[in-house]
């Protein structure tokens, strides 16, 4: 699969199997956290396996996710510049490695309990989030498929992720992976499936170029916001700056 073929694979997965994560898989997905935790600033993401139970006394998690015992706890220093743009984008990447080996994920933001999460937490730090992942049950994988149909009915047209729309062929025509980008970002998951990150041309250097920003800078919008850049940079073999409305791509590319 390509890269886009691999943004579309992943799904929000709430029902796993009891089947649990072999060595080698487990190994694979520490080894994507050490990458993230040893190269970058204020983070110490944590795989949690075989955990009874995260969701424990969480009456709105209650009947929601089933087997959900494997989760990424997103542990980071809330003192770190961009730091829940950033821990959005590096969980994103995680999720995109676990789809590689067949694994099911889902990010789950507020439906948790934190004093049931196996997690270590020092002074500073928060657990912003979690991603669980595990091997998706059939009964899962139907809803998916069928969901997956029902939603490229009605998906949101890439090209409305730009603003403003009608501005786009000229992008293009300075950008011409801007689409495959704006695709990438219409396959990011966000909270209730809000997906409030839009692309739009700002000027840096000298030159426009595509900048991704929300409206309003909440904790959750600026999570979506990372998790969409993500998606942009691995579509288009890219690397964004940090910071709402700052370019998509590193200085070196403009």
């Amino acid at each position: 699969m390509n890269n886009i073929q691999i943004l579309r694979e992943r799904k929000s997965i709430r029902s796993y199997t009891e089947e649990q994560l072999s060595l080698d898989i487990v190994k694979k997905l520490k080894a994507e956290i050490t990458m993230t935790n040893t190269h970058q600033q204020g983070f110490r993401f944590q795989l949690i396996t075989n955990d009874p139970d995260p969701m424990k006394g969480v009456s709105r998690s209650y009947g929601a996710f089933k087997n959900a015992h494997n989760y990424l706890a997103a542990v980071v220093d809330m003192a770190t510049p961009h730091i829940c743009e950033r821990a959005g984008y590096f969980a994103e990447k995680f999720a995109i490695r676990a789809t590689e080996l067949g694994l099911g994920t889902c990010f789950v933001g507020s439906t948790f309990n934190n004093k049931e999460v196996k997690a270590q937490i020092r002074a500073g730090e928060k657990i912003l989030f979690l991603v669980l992942v595990g091997f998706a049950a059939e009964r899962e994988k139907r809803l998916a498929r069928i969901m997956t149909g029902f939603m490229h009915r009605k998906k949101r047209n890439p090209e409305s992720f730009f603003i403003p729309e009608e501005n786009l062929p000229d992008a293009t025509s300075i950008y011409p992976d801007l689409r495959i980008g704006l695709e990438a970002v219409s396959c990011a998951p966000s909270a209730l499936n809000r997906q409030p990150v839009r692309i739009t041309l700002g000027h840096e250097e000298g030159r426009d170029v595509p900048c991704a920003i929300v409206k309003e800078e909440t904790q959750q919008n600026l999570i979506d916001l990372g998790i969409a850049k993500y998606n942009f940079n691995f579509a288009t073999s890219t690397e964004c700056q940090w910071g709402n409305g700052s370019p998509l791509l590193s200085f070196e590319e403009i």
